[in-house]
């Protein structure tokens, strides 16, 4: 077990691509600590100036400022990323002596791009192409375009890279990108996480590569049983997800070279209905994953009216007791702190108008709330 109170092995053997195409130490270092020209225009990113100091830093076991939501995490739980990586021997790195005190990429996060064929609630044009037009409307910065040449995929020697994940936008967008990487590739001794919103599949000149690879592990991100899924993930259609599902589920999921999972996110529009997405991932066989809504701040579930939360948290443990699942111990600690119903009712009238949508009749109970 490592103890070293600072280090972390992470920036000796990987980059977390951004879809702007900002290169950071790791997806978790704070963003506003790394320049600008570290970047995927950059001629050598993985031995950028920067990377080496943070290297440094590592081993000599310095604090780094970049790397303060771990530290923080650690004062509250005594664990954070870095604790992990440094116990764990999966993350694609890589064992023996050189591991952390080596430089040797083996490990990225990738985002090719914000490509992206769904406007989810949560997202914003940083990380969806499709948010364009509200965006605009919405008197929003539209981000700039992805720099040109990647030098990562295109200059470095990948046959080291032992673990690959693979965000968006929408990864499954851009399978001409991801063939390129992967024939650059070790494929029996790597291992890909691939984040997906289950609109798409692999087609099969890719998913012949994924049956070269030593490991798939698809990661399917749907927030809620039927109709208002659509609503939360807007460019999605119930029935075409669910069919996909099961496609992932027959081709994808032996549990040896393959893996499949639902992640989903809880938020104001579907905290009461955590009990149909247990049942609908049970009904698929698949792995289960819940996270609570980082942001924006008026879509947690904390903004339900006080009066209306005692009657949520009575729901609540009544699908805990049944479910036993994690997210319900979070959710009840979301729901003790204090929201703002205002802000939730501002910012859901001005996109329902600008969408022509709405999604009372999809959820009946936080409609009577509201």
């Amino acid at each position: 077990m490592n103890k070293r109170q600072y280090g972390c092995d992470l920036p000796f053997h990987h980059m977390a691509i951004q879809p702007n195409g900002q290169i950071r130490p790791c997806c978790y270092f704070r963003p506003d600590e790394v320049p600008d020209d570290l970047n995927i225009s950059h001629p050598d990113p993985f031995n950028h100036p920067f990377l080496k100091y943070i290297r440094q830093m590592m081993l000599d076991d310095i604090p780094v400022e970049g790397c303060r939501n771990c530290y923080k995490d650690e004062q509250v739980s005594g664990r954070s990323m870095r604790t992990e990586v440094n116990e764990s021997l999966i993350f694609g790195l890589p064992l023996g002596p050189e591991r952390g005190k080596i430089e040797k990429l083996t490990n990225i996060d990738l985002a090719f791009s914000n490509v992206c064929n769904n406007r989810c609630r949560m997202c914003g044009p940083w990380l969806s192409t499709n948010w364009y037009s509200d965006a605009k409307k919405l008197g929003m910065d539209i981000p700039r375009g992805v720099v040109a040449k990647n030098s990562v995929i295109e200059d470095y020697d990948l046959s080291d890279l032992r673990f690959i994940k693979l965000i968006g936008g929408e990864p499954l967008m851009e399978q001409e990108k991801f063939i390129k990487l992967l024939n650059k590739c070790t494929l029996d001794k790597l291992s890909i996480l691939l984040v997906t919103n289950a609109t798409l599949k692999p087609n099969e000149e890719l998913f012949d590569l994924f049956k070269q690879c030593k490991r798939v592990d698809t990661h399917l991100s749907i927030d809620a049983y039927g109709p208002i899924n659509n609503f939360l993930r807007k460019g999605s259609i119930w029935e075409e997800i669910d069919s996909n599902v099961d496609w992932y589920v027959a081709n994808m999921s032996d549990n040896k070279q393959f893996s499949v999972s639902i992640d989903s996110v809880v938020s104001i529009y579907n905290c009461n209905q955590i009990d149909q997405m247990i049942e609908y991932k049970k009904s698929k066989g698949v792995y289960s994953k819940f996270d609570m809504v980082d942001g924006p701040d008026w879509m947690r579930p904390r903004n339900i009216p006080n009066v209306h939360k005692v009657e949520l948290l009575e729901i609540i443990k009544s699908q805990k007791e049944k479910y036993n699942e994690h997210i319900f111990d979070l959710l009840i600690n979301e729901l003790h702190n204090e929201g703002n119903a205002k802000d939730f009712v501002f910012h859901d009238n001005r996109l329902n108008t600008l969408r022509n949508e709405t999604w009372q009749e999809h959820n009946s109970w936080l409609s009577k709330c509201f």
